[in-house]
């Protein structure tokens, strides 16, 4: 069993929308792995987003022309 069901790949001008979803999941009993809640002051963050690609069952891409010019967001994006 992996550690979520489902990671949330956004940019900080898409948190709002990133957030609204993955509170929407959790209240259904889903578990998320979002940046804005679980990527901790001391986290490494390009881990923790290449361990939500792996070991996500899902992810779903918060897709705006700033995600799009994302390095990050791309590299999520294949990952997943």
């Amino acid at each position: 069993m992996s550690g979520w069901d489902f990671f949330i790949s956004y940019t900080q001008a898409d948190r709002p929308r990133a957030e609204w979803i993955a509170w929407t999941l959790e209240e259904d009993g889903r578990r998320i792995l979002v940046q804005a809640w679980d990527f901790v002051p001391g986290t490494n963050c390009i881990q923790r987003m290449q361990e939500g690609a792996r070991d996500a069952d899902r992810t779903i891409a918060i897709l705006s022309d700033e995600y799009l010019k994302s390095v990050y967001g791309g590299a999520e994006w294949l990952a997943a």
